[in-house]
């Protein structure tokens, strides 16, 4: 199948051969594909080798067959935005969520503006923790791997002075304040309202929602996890 100027956002690419790249794309209409860029790695080609790097918006035209296509032509789409530091890393771990906990070859547009909204906010300069909270959550709900959090297990509404933790297969259920994983009603109604709960707040839910994407990924979990470890500590705060 051939397919002609395509949106595109590059999630991975790594050498092919000598002279070429194996991308990973998240495309507004066929998913995510595997292609071969032949040929890009000589020097006069370092233009479009910018263009085919993590995190860039392009359209690409590409001829797929079987599970690894070729790609016959790209274009860089406007804005143009980079990335550095904490805010690059915290890039390649969205990718690498998608590229792990998402089918290939199924197109999800809804999927893909949530990536090309991120990758907006990213370039900005909000709060890089709630970013990267927000998305978690936002894929994880999108694809189905966790059960409502704005409701008890048992159907109650929140109260707002009440503390919940989360079962992870019956969802939210009441607790102590000092119970592990505790969090009063009034954060998780933010968390569900997209408002920014407090600091403590947001180190409870990563743990929450890591745990929920480890639950489908078994031992292939994400490796920017153990490099945001060591690389960047405002994503863990």
């Amino acid at each position: 199948m051939r397919v002609e100027w395509q949106p595109a956002l590059v999630l991975h690419k790594r050498a092919y051969r000598e002279t070429s790249l194996q991308l990973e794309l998240l495309t507004r209409d066929h998913g995510i594909v595997a292609l071969v860029a032949k040929g890009v790695t000589g020097a006069k080609n370092h233009i479009l080798r910018a263009q085919l790097q993590p995190l860039q918006h392009i359209k690409a035209s590409f001829l797929l067959k079987g599970e690894l296509g070729t790609l016959t032509q790209s274009e860089a789409l406007p804005p143009p935005l980079a990335f550095a530091g904490e805010r690059l890393m915290a890039g390649l771990y969205l990718n690498e969520l998608v590229l792990k906990l998402c089918p290939r070859h199924d197109a999800d547009n809804e999927l893909y503006q949530r990536l090309l909204q991120a990758r907006a906010e990213l370039a900005g300069n909000g709060d890089l923790a709630w970013l990267v909270r927000r998305f978690e959550r936002d894929l994880v709900g999108h694809l189905g791997f966790v059960t409502p959090w704005s409701f008890t297990a048992s159907g109650e509404e929140i109260g707002p002075e009440r503390h919940y933790r989360v079962h992870p297969e019956l969802g939210l259920m009441p607790c102590g304040a000092e119970d592990a994983g505790a969090l009063v009603g009034a954060e998780w109604l933010a968390f569900n309202a997209d408002r920014m709960p407090s600091r403590p707040a947001l180190a409870v839910l990563r743990g929450v929602l890591h745990a929920a994407i480890a639950s489908h990924l078994g031992k292939s979990l994400p490796r920017s996890w153990q490099m945001i470890g060591e690389l960047s500590r405002s994503l863990l705060k």
